[in-house]
């Protein structure tokens, strides 16, 4: 399996966000309270937000996504935000890059943003 590139940091700028997958079902009913109950026996997380890169950076992570994991389609080996172990993700979205600082050559500072789904 694939991992995430070394020279890209796996930890986002604040403002990131970790969210998980619902894993219940509610229910109405003809009368009382709704009915609830549990849907997955595990549940997937999103992690998403933005990190800054340089140039290099920017194409080590194009390389890594339409390459390595062919456009965005395969799991790949993440370090986990919460305990910084090893989880398999996959992309939701194609990432997004916004040019910050303008260089010779083009622009020298990009921020990545894109969205993981950390698979349980």
């Amino acid at each position: 399996m694939p991992a995430w590139p070394a020279s890209l940091s796996s930890q986002l700028e604040v403002g990131a966000s970790l969210d998980r997958q619902r894993g219940f079902l509610r229910s109405r009913t003809d009368v009382g309270p709704f009915k609830q109950r549990k849907r997955f026996t595990a549940v997937s997380r999103f992690y998403s937000g933005t990190s800054l890169v340089n140039k290099a950076q920017k194409a080590a992570f194009e390389t890594f996504y339409v390459t390595t994991v062919n456009e965005g389609a395969d799991e790949f080996d993440f370090e986990d935000p919460d305990d910084f172990g090893t989880v398999q993700a996959r992309f939701t979205d194609a990432p997004q890059f916004q040019g910050l600082v303008g260089g010779e050559g083009g622009v020298a500072q990009w921020r990545a943003t894109f969205s993981l789904e950390l698979l349980p």
